[in-house]
């Protein structure tokens, strides 16, 4: 009896004290700012997650554990990654076949665009929106405010300054692309490690190699007609040579040139069809072709099509895939035009329903023919009974249209409530009507208007439908979340940046391993030098202005929870001085510039992967370009960004 009596002491003691920690973690405080009350929850942020030991975590839940494997990398939590490792003979189903993969990239939509989300798109988006009753709907992804440095984030796993250039590599040059040596592509990945047919179609923006004759000079005022320039042989560092088995693409998408398409790295372009052309409206076969930016293309271009044409491509993919390797999975990448400017939508769709004046702009019509696109290709998937394994995914590049280019007279707000668009600063609040405040611009918004995304995901059996999650992730998250979908490892030096959350995707309850941290930068193109960044933590956002002139710093602090719209600076507040110092030390040790690891370190990568070792172990420069740690934690000696670091 004593002893029944004992265990019934000691249970109401342990309740009492789940009560008494539940009570505290769900408390908030009340304070004033800008004479508005506010309550911001305390436990919103993890003061304990800044360690320097690497951590390794259990393994997803519906996975069978296993030990590491050669080749099988997860980067510790400094570098924002669990280690969990998976088996390769197992997918989220727990079937041997692997699913194919169908990968929508939008161009410049925003979360306001997409009706699902804010429900104050005023485009009737059928497609998209059956797509998210029939998927999960991620309502916190985040993407680079600018289309080149994400594109490298999503097929790479890397935050942008991984790359070659911090600001992204975007067009035709003497360089090579963005990726780095010995970075491998999520294309890479499944094509070698998981036997997957890859094609991509539409919007290349990571850069390439214009092929030159012997040691010719580049020319870029005649890309395709330059005597130095061999079109005889295929683009240097494009889709063909990072992992793309098929593609048709184009450099620059709809707003640059060369106005032209390039099939397998070739120039699909007789040269004695090139065209000068001009910036002015083109009549062509499917409507009014527009040129923004003077350049040599295809005399045939046009860009009413552009959108058309990707369909078609990836559609003739899918069908001659299926006919000639139905066993075999696929990847496939469609990188559409839209909404990118110029915004010149086609007269009718491919299946003859009307586009072009069925809204009040062409911003507008553009994206009904993007949600047309959409359906086409995932009705293609339906049509050929390959829905129950194929994980379709959609998404853009980056937040909406600046304003100017948008649909804002008409009360179409790419954002929605959020702060800015892609490339301008704009204070807005959503109330019953959006009142713009003034007009701070800034190439590449740090504010959440111009980093959140759409990102819907859909795996029919394998994934919930109609649901939604919370928890922030990247666009270069996506990588290690397919990996993990189908079963696989990926390389030593690939996708650094990347945590899975296809474990999440399954259940909202799955929440361990997630992402805690989510950093931006927004790079001066051209330059390099940083021009803004930001670090999410939860509800959280510091952010940091930097004046590239006098080297001025400007801090801000918000809670999205109760501030979506990023208004109410609580940076001036010492109340979070120790937040605010917490979230910066991260994001210095996310960045470009990290200090250098002062505590010995185990090695993640390389020969002698395991061995622990300090910064010394890099004085010989020749392990920082074999050792991804080197530029990772010994930053002195490695990293190849200290010219800007000292800026």
């Amino acid at each position: 009896m004593d002893c029944i009596l004992w265990k019934r002491f000691l249970f109401a003691l342990i309740f009492l004290r789940l009560q008494f920690f539940q009570k505290v973690s769900g408390s908030f405080m009340v304070e004033e700012h800008d004479g508005d009350i506010e309550q911001l929850y305390l436990d919103d942020i993890d003061f304990d997650d800044d360690r320097d030991d690497d951590v390794v975590f259990d393994p997803l839940s519906f996975l069978r554990p296993t030990t590491p494997r050669k080749g099988s990398t997860r980067f510790e939590d400094t570098i924002l990654n669990d280690d969990y490792y998976i088996d390769g003979d197992t997918n989220l189903k727990g079937a041997d076949r692997k699913p194919n993969i169908l990968l929508i990239m939008a161009d410049d939509v925003g979360t306001g665009d997409i009706p699902s989300y804010w429900k104050s798109g005023l485009v009737d988006m059928p497609n998209i929106q059956r797509l998210a009753e029939m998927g999960v709907t991620m309502l916190n992804a985040n993407a680079s405010p600018l289309c080149a440095p994400s594109r490298y984030m999503l097929l790479s796993g890397n935050f942008q300054h991984r790359g070659q250039k911090q600001g992204g590599t975007w067009n035709l040059s003497g360089e090579q692309n963005q990726f780095m040596h010995k970075q491998k592509s999520l294309a890479y990945v499944l094509k070698s490690m998981a036997g997957y047919a890859t094609m991509m179609a539409g919007k290349w923006h990571i850069g390439a190699k214009v092929p030159r004759k012997g040691s010719g000079e580049l020319d870029k005022t005649k890309l395709l007609t330059a005597p130095t320039h061999d079109w005889s042989r295929p683009l240097i560092g494009g889709p063909q040579d990072i992992g793309f088995d098929i593609s048709y693409m184009s450099t620059s998408g709809l707003q640059a040139n060369p106005y032209a398409f390039f099939r397998d790295g070739y120039l699909a372009t007789d040269a004695a069809d090139v065209k000068y052309w001009t910036k002015g409206t083109y009549k062509q076969p499917k409507g009014e072709s527009v040129i923004s930016k003077e350049g040599e293309g295809s005399k045939d271009w046009d860009s009413t099509a552009y959108n058309q044409i990707v369909v078609e491509e990836t559609l003739e993919f899918i069908e001659n895939h299926l006919q000639r390797s139905p066993d075999k999975p696929f990847f496939a990448y469609a990188a559409l035009g839209s909404v990118h400017v110029p915004h010149s939508p086609p007269d009718v769709y491919l299946d003859g329903t009307p586009i072009k004046n069925e809204y009040p702009t062409p911003h507008m019509d553009m994206l009904l023919e993007m949600d047309k696109a959409v359906g086409s290709l995932v009705d293609a998937i339906e049509a050929k009974g390959i829905n129950s394994n194929t994980v379709i995914i959609f998404t853009s590049d980056n937040g909406g249209v600046r304003p100017e280019y948008g649909s804002t007279e008409y009360d179409h707000y790419s954002s929605g409530p959020l702060r800015d668009a892609k490339g301008k600063m704009q204070f807005h609040s959503f109330a019953f009507n959006y009142k713009l405040h003034s007009n701070h611009f800034l190439v590449g918004s740090i504010y959440e208007g111009g980093t959140r995304v759409p990102l819907i995901v859909r795996y029919d059996g394998a994934i919930p439908t109609n649901e939604t999650r919370s928890n922030i992730v990247g666009l270069n998250d996506i990588f290690a979340t397919i990996c993990d979908i189908i079963g696989i490892s990926y390389p030593d030096g690939s996708a650094q940046d990347s945590i899975s959350f296809a474990n999440y995707l399954k259940s909202n309850k799955n929440k361990q391993g997630l992402r805690k941290w989510l950093p931006t930068w927004v790079y001066d193109p051209r330059k390099g030098f940083r021009k803004a960044e930001a670090i999410r933590n939860k509800n959280w956002k510091a952010i940091k202005l930097i004046d590239i002139e006098t080297g001025e710093r400007t801090q801000e602090l918000y809670h999205l929870k109760v501030d979506p719209s990023e208004t109410k600076n609580l940076a001036q507040n010492e109340v979070y001085n120790t937040r605010m110092k917490k979230m910066f030390r991260k994001l210095n040790r996310l960045g470009p510039c990290p200090i250098n690891r002062e505590k010995p370190f185990t090695l993640i990568s390389g020969p002698e992967k395991g061995q622990l070792v300090s910064c010394d172990f890099f004085n010989d420069k020749e392990k920082c370009s074999t050792y991804i740690d080197g530029e990772l934690k010994c930053p002195s000696q490695c990293g190849r960004n200290n010219w800007m670091c000292s800026h």
